[in-house]
């Protein structure tokens, strides 16, 4: 985990909830991409815990506000009464406290490294999908398979789609109308449709093959946010931390993009920040600052093959004919949804060589990126090659 040195004073937030909680608050933790402030803290006993504290003015957009962090805590309760094989790999809440516009809580502090490490060092993909194999059988199988429910009408639409307009304001402040406007947007040479017309257009009259994707039924609600930071590796395997903060029912597939989202666009871009240009044509180029990772383009080449390999995960979604669409669509929607949250969270971070990473220019890549694949799965109309969609973003490159 990466921190920085902080120091409080009575005015902030942070140091009202470690007074509350008789806490003496060390470094500050920033591994994590929400809009909530984490921090390594002491305990009067000596033991070390994370301190994870959200303002009511600091979430923009849903999924970073307020309700879902409190949401965090009932999820955790869910699973707590549920399997016990998921609720030993999910770090508990030890204290949780509120504040007029914030609330806090605490979790064990656990030595680790997020899931994502391994393929950072060079060392093959081995280690990264030993590790996917253990966390789909506790997470998936045990998890989510423990229970389901049938999929109502429209889960598609109101899961994956209409998170995007609801945030769409957040980015109207933020981004140039340039870009938000343009019919066709230009992305790495390819003419792309906007976003938004695509959308609206997809979900006024679904196409066959989008009502066809639906899951048959939906199931436990497990965690709903498994990006590469939210599995925490340690001596003793592995911990979960941050669920979705929502006890409806739900789609394992939205996690296992989460994952896959992580490798491609998400992770890179908070690690090697992003760059983006104008090409001579009136279009955008977007890419990494430098290449990305050997290991994650890798990874996320043959994510979908080793999913399909793992004979638990066939069992579970055995009748789910069109699951791994589904997961490349979630993919892209995930990140499209994913810019305006990247103006929610506005904590520092650096590129390898010392350079700040904007939150601006974090949505911006996003933003292009999700709408070159969104417009590469609309044109595939439904028949999809997951190696050449997945080559648009999986190790791209800096601008040249």
């Amino acid at each position: 985990m990466s921190a920085a040195t902080v120091h409080l004073t009575s005015r902030d937030t942070e140091w009202d909830a470690a007074r509350q909680l008789g806490l003496t608050v060390g470094e500050e933790i920033l591994d994590g991409g929400s809009a909530a402030r984490v921090f390594r803290a002491t305990g009067a006993d000596g033991a070390d815990v994370a301190l994870k504290v959200l303002t009511a003015d600091a979430g923009l957009v849903d999924g970073h506000d307020l309700d879902s962090f409190l949401g965090k805590l009932r999820q955790l309760n869910w699973i707590r009464a549920g399997d016990e094989t998921l609720a030993a790999r999910c770090l508990p809440v030890l204290h949780a406290v509120r504040g007029p516009g914030w609330a806090a809580y605490t979790t064990p502090f656990y030595e680790s490294v997020d899931s994502a490490a391994s393929l950072r060092l060079a060392l093959g993909c081995g280690a990264f999908f030993d590790l996917q194999t253990k966390l789909v059988k506790d997470l998936i199988v045990y998890g989510y398979g423990q229970a389901s429910a049938p999929a109502g009408p429209g889960f598609l639409t109101s899961a994956l789609v209409d998170r995007i307009p609801r945030r769409w304001r957040v980015l109207r402040e933020a981004l140039p109308a340039e870009v938000l406007d343009a019919d066709p947007l230009v992305v790495n040479g390819v003419p792309c449709a906007n976003p938004r017309r695509l959308l609206a257009e997809l979900t006024a009259g679904p196409p066959p093959w989008w009502n066809r994707l639906a899951p048959p039924r939906l199931m436990f609600p497990a965690h709903g946010d498994a990006n590469t930071r939210n599995v925490l590796v340690g001596a003793d395997g592995f911990r979960l931390i941050d669920p979705r903060g929502s006890t409806a029912w739900w789609d394992p597939v939205y996690d296992l993009a989460k994952t896959l989202f992580s490798l491609t666009v998400w992770d890179p871009a908070l690690r090697l920040g992003t760059h983006t240009r104008r090409d001579g044509d009136g279009g955008w180029l977007v890419g990494f600052r430098r290449p990305a990772y050997p290991g994650y383009a890798a990874a996320a080449c043959q994510f979908l093959d080793r999913l399909q390999a793992m004979p638990a995960l066939a069992a579970l979604l055995g009748d789910d004919r069109h699951w791994a669409d589904r997961l490349l669509w979630t993919h892209a929607l995930h990140t499209l949804a994913e810019a305006p949250c990247r103006l929610s969270d506005r904590k520092t971070r650096h590129d390898p060589a010392g350079l700040p990473i904007t939150p601006e220019e974090l949505a911006l890549c996003h933003y292009l990126l999700g709408a070159l694949l969104l417009h590469d799965l609309v044109t595939a109309e439904g028949e999809l090659n997951a190696e050449t969609h997945l080559a648009l973003v999986a190790g791209a490159l800096p601008p040249p």
